[in-house]
């Protein structure tokens, strides 16, 4: 009981993610929207009674098929450094959010755990640690262990961070924000070198792992944050000169934490000079990436965040779309990337943290939710890093910095719900309940507004659907919304005498919000089993044609992208955000007109106009289609009614013998058995990193889009091998620099440990 009362916030910040997750815990389900994905074909599943939510659908179209490949690939003993189901081959570790050596993955991978097991536990992981990075945020700041855990809870089961959940390098990456955030305050707090050292060595591993964790423009915000907070420290104290001293020591943990995660960072970087969206920024690149800003409405959903409706429920009449209508207004908008919402109980407390002041304290965190606010409305700071910082202008949506301003308002609620249960509190707790009913109401009055003025993008659709479906929306919220806002609003008026209720009734609420605001299912779940029957050509390559993507429909699409690297099929077409340039060239000279679908130009698919020839010649030799192609010839039917068309004489693998054949096709390397003499081609793309070796010896490679070697008289066995560029010399680098700061962490627990045994004995 004494550990319970000690460890209790622990305990509830590790039990709160169960909620939104308890489908994929409870009923073994997989994370992400499978049943919209399977509606495709070649399964012709049913129609999903959830809405199709094109962002969602990545869970199963990228995170799924990369954490599948990764885990295998250390479960072989490879290491995942290549993915020979897609574009004809394509890097694996390169494209950064595959997180091929984020230590809980290759974890994953040893000790076999099935793929969609292990994407629950690691989702359940890093929402806990999120979780747990804010309330010791919160705790650093001044808030109670019921403050600090209110604040676990706001950041941890945050609209953000749930929606962003089936994607999983974004959870994976922002998960260690706090904790880098957290180790750079507390290296500025501290009195002695020793300590100092200490909490730079758990920076350097906290920084390490956010860029490990993968999504690198979520890292880029947390490099933000940790700069602002160094910046913030140094200013308050700039004519001391420890301030200095420790900053000097920050930057020495960043190269450390750097060089640690140098083995995954730097191939990317490397691949991104070859990458298909590398662009010079220009006028016209900021426009497009000004338009993902949030529109100032957006702040509307900071108390409630389903007031513009809920992405996971069907519109009345409208079933295939949500009833999140600015989607329909705004064209590209997505709940995830415009969830601003706190929530009501740590909109109440950010409030409360306003009214009781404590500004030397709190600044940091006012001034961190400014800078977000500041880049996710679009203010001309995003201008000056898109033309100033390099790669900025190939990042996402710069709405998605909303992150900092939701960590930064869960740490400030837990203070505020601290300082509201204070003993003679009670006159501030009247005025927070005043002002939160005040803004929450106008927040609803003006949603509702907002949602009677829309107009919607997309044609064939009416003004009057879209006013229709923002009318339900808001109907749906405001039963729960009032709920809550009495609720709330009843427990900061509570009579002093009953000041200790105050705290359970807060932390109550704050585990229940999420559940009714969102929905016990906000979070999609579903069957991961995508197999079809047995006789797929899994040596040879296909090809599926497709036509269209939609945003807020589901397409009729044909093997949709990178699903045949799941059913480990190898595919001409594919879907990354890094891809080859001369990989896309070649899917658009094969097509005859640009491969990309309108909706999204990251997808690669086959379309209709392509040249058989040029077909044959990329190595495919089977091609699926829901429409006669005639080009082709006859059809044979299968696999749920889909036209199958064989074009003879196509290979993957050939000599002019016209006897190779794909032994091993892995993760790092590929084996041939080939007759000579002569050239033998393998279709697969060659990219600056491979090597070939005939026999056991090192042989040139040849050719510049294919890879090619050649071959003297006889039978021969071919290897290549592929090691990412920018890899080679850092392996060691890191290992080094793990080990020393896990010997420096170690160090100090045992100081730790030392100095609480003394203590005990006193």
């Amino acid at each position: 009981m004494s550990a319970l009362r000690r460890f209790w916030p622990v305990l509830f910040l590790a039990l709160l993610p169960l909620i939104p997750l308890w489908r994929a815990v409870f009923l073994g389900e997989a994370i992400g929207p499978f049943d919209q994905i399977r509606q495709m074909a070649p399964w012709n599943g049913p129609d999903p009674g959830r809405p199709w939510d094109v962002l969602q659908a990545d869970a199963v179209l990228q995170f799924y098929p990369w954490r599948d490949l990764v885990f295998e690939a250390w479960r072989e003993g490879q290491l995942p450094f290549w993915n020979p189901y897609q574009l004809a081959g394509t890097p694996l570790l390169a494209n950064s959010q595959s997180a091929g050596f984020y230590p809980p993955h290759v974890l994953m991978g040893l000790l076999h755990v099935p793929t969609a097991a292990a994407i629950t536990l690691l989702a359940w992981l890093h929402l806990f640690w999120a979780s747990f990075g804010a309330y010791a945020l919160a705790r650093q700041t001044g808030a109670s262990k019921t403050g600090g855990a209110i604040a676990g809870a706001a950041f941890g089961t945050s609209a953000f961070l749930l929606a962003w959940t089936p994607l999983a390098s974004v959870p994976t990456t922002v998960a260690w924000i706090p904790w880098a955030l957290y180790a750079c305050l507390r290296l500025f707090d501290a009195s002695e070198i020793r300590a100092a050292a200490m909490s730079a060595a758990g920076f350097a591993l906290s920084f390490a792992m956010m860029l490990l964790g993968g999504h690198l423009q979520f890292a880029a915000f947390g490099c933000l944050a940790v700069g602002l907070g160094a910046l913030w420290r140094v200013g308050s104290e700039w004519r001391a000169p420890k301030s200095w001293g420790r900053l000097a020591l920050l930057a020495l943990a960043c190269i450390l934490g750097g060089l640690l995660a140098a083995p995954q960072v730097m191939p990317a970087l490397a691949f991104g000079e070859f990458a298909h969206r590398r662009n010079v920024p220009t006028e016209d690149g900021y426009r497009a990436f000004h338009s993902g800003s949030l529109h100032p409405m957006s702040a509307l959903g900071v108390p409630f965040p389903s007031v513009f409706g809920n992405p996971a429920i069907p519109a009345p009449g409208e079933p295939r779309l949500s009833t999140y209508w600015p989607a329909l207004s705004k064209r590209g908008d997505n709940f995830a990337e415009s969830a601003i919402g706190l929530g009501p109980v740590a909109f109440l407390g950010l409030l409360a943290a306003f009214t009781f002041g404590a500004w030397k304290r709190t600044g940091i965190w006012l001034a961190l939710g400014a800078l977000s606010l500041l880049l996710a409305f679009g203010s001309p700071l995003n201008r000056l890093l898109y033309f100033a910082v390099p790669g900025w202008s190939s990042t996402g949506s710069p709405g998605r910095a909303v992150v900092l301003f939701v960590l930064a308002g869960a740490v400030l609620a837990g203070v505020g719900w601290s300082r509201l249960s204070e003993e003679g509190a009670e006159r501030p707790r009247r005025a927070v309940a005043a002002a939160f009913a005040i803004f929450a109401a106008a927040a609803l009055a003006l949603a509702s507004l907002a949602g009677g003025s829309s107009e919607a993008w997309m044609p064939g659709v009416q003004p009057e659907a879209v006013r229709r479906i923002a009318a339900s929306a808001l109907a749906d919220a405001m039963p729960i919304a009032a709920l809550l806002l009495v609720s709330l609003s009843a427990v900061c008026l509570l009579p002093e005498r009953w000041r200790s209720a105050t705290p359970a009734a807060a932390l109550a609420l704050s585990a229940l919000a999420p559940p009714l605001l969102l929905g016990p299912a906000f979070v999609p779940t579903g069957d991961p089993s995508l197999s079809v029957r047995d006789g797929l050509p899994k040596a040879e390559r296909v090809a599926a044609v497709n036509d269209r993507w939609h945003l807020l429909a589901a397409a009729a699409a044909v093997l949709p992208p990178n699903t045949a690297s799941i059913l480990r099929l190898h595919d001409l077409g594919g879907y990354d955000s890094l891809m080859h340039r001369d990989s896309v060239a070649l899917m658009h000279d094969v097509s005859g007109e640009d491969a990309a679908p309108e909706a999204n130009g990251n997808i690669q698919f086959l379309k209709p106009r392509f040249d058989p020839e040029k077909l044959r010649d990329a190595g495919v030799s089977e091609v699926w289609s829901r429409e006669p192609l005639p080009q082709l010839g006859e059809p044979v039917v299968g696999l749920g009614g889909l036209l199958r068309y064989r074009i003879p004489g196509a290979a993957r693998a050939s000599t002019p013998a016209g006897k190779a054949s794909i032994v091993l096709d892995g993760f790092d390397r590929q084996t041939i058995e080939a007759v000579g003499p002569g050239r033998l081609v393998v279709r697969d793309r060659t990219m600056p990193g491979w090597s070939a070796s005939v026999d056991g010896k090192p042989a040139p490679l040849l050719g510049t889009l294919w890879r090619e070697v050649e071959l003297p008289p006889g039978k021969h066995v071919v290897e290549f091998r592929y090691t990412p560029p920018g890899l080679s010399f850092w392996p060691p680098v890191a290992g080094l620099t793990g080990v020393l700061a896990l010997a420096l962490l170690s160090r100090r627990a045992t100081i730790r440990a030392k100095n609480g045994l003394n203590m005990h004995e006193t």
